[in-house]
C-alpha cells in the first residue's frame, strides 16, 4: 500500500460526499448500497476501494474517515451486509472484501499507531478466515482462495507486527498501557489462527516459540501450537484428534489442511499396510480421517485403494495407490459446520464473543 504524507481523516460518513456523489451520478453503486435493493434508488454507500496513482495528491481530511468511522464501517459490513441473504455469500464477500481493502488502506494513509491497526484489523483477519472456508467449494470464477489467502497473511503480518511493537513498548518502559483482558485474549485467538493458518512453515514454529509467557500459556494457544509441532513431527493421529477441540473459526481454517493431511495418511498406511492378506477396519479409518463413510468411498475411488465386499475393510496394495492424482479440493466439514451452526457470527467475526 502507498504511504502518502500523513493526514488525519475527518469525514464520519461511511463513504465521503464528493464519492457519492460521483458514484450516484454515474450509476457505480453496488447491489449492496441500493436502498432494500431497488435499482436506483441510494441507500447506505460505502468508500469502495481505488489504486492511487504515481502522481496523485495528497487525500484530502474530508474524504478520509475518521478512526470511529473507520469502525463502524467495519461493523456494518461485517454486520448488516454479512447477514444479507438476498444474493449468494460470494457476491457479499465481494463487496465486503473490496470496502474492507479501503479501510487498510486508509489506515496506513493516517499512520495509525499500533493499538489503532489491530483494533480494525482483527476483524478483517476473522472474515478472510471465515470467508475462505464457508467459500472453499466454489468454482475459481466466483471465489480465488489464492488471493484471499495472500490478504489473509498479509493482514496477519500486519497485526503481528504491531503485537511485537506493543510487546516492546511494554518492555522498555515498565509503566506503559497494559493490554486489557479482552485485548489479551483476542491476541491469544489471532496468534492461534496464524499458527494454523501457517501450519507446516517454520516461521510459525519459530514465533510461537517465542511468544510472551502470557501468550503461550493460553488454552487455545497451546492446543493450536501443539497441533501445529505434531505436524511438524509428522504425528497426524494427534493432529487429526486435536483439530475438532479448536474453537469455530481457527478450525475451519484448518479445514484448508485436511485433505492434505487425509492423503499423507492413506500414502502412510499403503507403506504399513502393503500386503495383500492384510485389512484397515473402515471403522478405525473414519475416526482417523474425520471423514464420513461416503467421503472415505470416495477417497478409496480417487486414491485407487480396495474395499472389501462388505466396505468394513480397506486394502492398501503400494503399487496401486494413484501417487499421481491431484489432492482433493477442500470442502466444508460436518464437524464445522456444527461448530458454527452454535455462534451467531457477526458476534464472532467482530470479537465480541470469541468463545461458546
Amino acid at each position: 500500500m502507498d504511504n502518502p504524507r500523513h493526514v488525519r481523516g475527518s469525514c464520519e460518513s461511511f463513504c465521503p460526499d464528493a464519492e457519492a456523489k460521483m458514484r450516484i451520478k454515474e450509476k457505480l453503486l453496488n447491489y449492496f448500497e441500493y436502498k432494500d435493493g431497488k435499482k436506483h434508488v441510494p441507500g447506505i454507500l460505502v468508500k469502495e476501494f481505488t489504486r492511487s496513482a504515481a502522481d496523485a495528491k495528497v487525500p484530502k481530511a474530508k474524504d478520509m474517515r475518521t478512526e470511529l468511522c473507520l469502525m463502524k464501517t467495519v461493523e456494518y459490513l461485517l454486520k448488516d451486509i454479512l447477514t444479507d441473504e438476498r444474493k449468494p455469500y460470494n457476491l457479499a464477500y465481494d463487496f465486503i472484501f473490496d470496502r474492507l481493502r479501503m479501510v487498510r488502506r486508509e489506515i496506513v494513509i493516517q499512520q495509525f499507531d499500533a493499538r489503532q491497526t489491530i483494533r480494525l484489523l482483527e476483524p478483517m483477519i476473522m472474515f478472510l478466515a471465515y470467508s475462505r472456508y464457508r467459500l472453499c467449494a466454489e468454482p475459481i470464477d466466483k471465489f480465488d482462495p489464492k488471493i484471499c489467502n495472500q490478504h489473509l497473511q498479509e493482514c496477519l503480518n500486519m497485526v503481528l507486527s504491531c503485537y511485537n511493537k506493543l510487546d516492546e513498548e511494554v518492555q522498555k518502559d515498565q509503566d506503559q498501557k497494559k493490554p486489557t483482558i479482552r485485548d489479551a485474549q483476542r491476541r491469544c485467538f489471532i496468534e492461534s489462527l496464524y499458527q494454523v493458518f501457517n501450519l507446516g512453515t517454520p516461521e510459525a514454529l519459530v514465533r510461537g516459540l517465542t511468544l510472551p509467557a502470557e501468550v503461550r500459556e493460553d488454552e487455545i494457544f497451546k492446543l493450536a501450537f501443539g497441533i501445529c509441532m505434531n505436524y511438524h513431527q509428522g504425528n497426524l493421529y494427534r493432529v487429526i484428534k486435536g483439530l475438532p477441540q479448536l474453537p469455530h473459526i481457527i478450525c475451519a481454517v484448518a479445514a484448508a489442511k485436511l485433505q492434505t493431511i487425509r492423503r499423507r495418511i492413506l500414502e502412510i498406511f499403503t507403506h504399513a499396510y502393503n500386503n495383500k492378506q492384510l485389512t484397515v477396519p473402515t471403522a478405525y479409518l473414519l475416526r482417523f480421517t474425520l471423514v464420513e463413510p461416503q467421503e472415505l468411498y470416495e477417497l478409496c475411488r480417487h486414491y485407487n485403494i480396495a474395499l472389501t465386499p462388505d466396505r468394513k475393510a480397506l486394502h492398501f496394495i503400494k503399487t496401486d495407490f494413484k501417487s499421481e492424482a491431484e489432492t482433493i479440493k477442500a470442502q466444508r466439514e460436518p464437524f464445522i459446520e456444527e461448530k458454527l451452526s452454535r455462534i451467531y457470527l457477526p458476534e464472532v467475526l467482530l470479537l465480541k464473543k470469541l468463545w461458546l
